[in-house]
């Protein structure tokens, strides 16, 4: 599966490249076109994703790891919930320097410490989406499709809040770390031999941080929903993970 993997990661570099020209703002079709893909993210890591956290505790489980780690209740749950607090108090520093800057220097953006920080573990999150491709997708080709589907808008809900958020910064450098970290992550599962372990604590935290991500930057606000639309996409995601995985 080296050739569709490969595809998949150069879509989502792609992606990371031109998300700037792409905007889901101003338009009721536009309106529509976001509740879709946000039903189907949110269908997607309910569905797929979380429930492979029960897999993960399984085998930290049989592991032996220090301070008896794997005797814990419910320890890939914890990684996911590491992984959700880690996000969100990024997204919090990012605003309290957001707000520092407007007040103390006029600037609507965070500083180029937060920034640098933000698209760090930015990069890091997208590292791990390319590394558990073969791990999280499901291992064929519609699989894969979808896993690009699903993933592709989510970088581009990221992207445009980092963009917001950052605005030059993001353009010239973020966007390309971003997209280049993707690539490293599947080469380094392509050039590695895989570790259940490692997998386990990783596809975890990222679980995780995929959760607080969709439900921040993902769901569109009271004003630019569209019920029906958000339903319509959920239930194409149940259908092709039903028929495929």
């Amino acid at each position: 599966m080296f050739i569709p993997s490969l595809l998949v990661i150069v879509g989502f570099m792609i992606v990371h490249i031109v998300t700037r020209h792409v905007s889901f703002l101003g338009s009721q079709s536009q309106n529509i076109l976001r509740s879709v893909f946000s039903g189907g993210s949110v269908a997607y890591v309910f569905l797929h994703l979380v429930p492979e956290l029960n897999h993960y505790e399984e085998v930290i489980r049989k592991a032996s790891l220090p301070f008896g780690i794997e005797r814990l209740d419910f320890a890939a749950y914890l990684i996911a919930l590491f992984g959700i607090a880690i996000f969100y108090g990024i997204d919090k520093l990012n605003v309290k320097s957001q707000d520092k800057n407007e007040k103390e220097e006029n600037r609507t953006r965070p500083s180029h410490r937060v920034f640098t920080l933000h698209i760090l573990a930015f990069a890091l999150y997208n590292g791990l989406i390319g590394y558990l491709l073969p791990e999280l997708s499901g291992g064929n080709i519609p699989a894969y499709i979808v896993y690009l589907i699903v993933f592709s808008f989510h970088f581009i809900a990221n992207n445009q809040v980092l963009h917001l958020t950052h605005e030059e910064l993001y353009t010239k450098a973020g966007r390309w770390i971003l997209a280049v970290s993707v690539f490293l992550g599947w080469l380094l599962t392509q050039l590695t031999q895989s570790n259940e372990l490692i997998i386990a604590f990783a596809a975890s935290f990222l679980i995780g941080g995929v959760i607080l991500n969709i439900m921040n930057n993902e769901l569109p606000d009271h004003k630019n929903n569209n019920f029906p639309s958000f339903i319509g996409g959920l239930l194409i995601i149940v259908i092709l993970l039903q028929t495929i995985l």
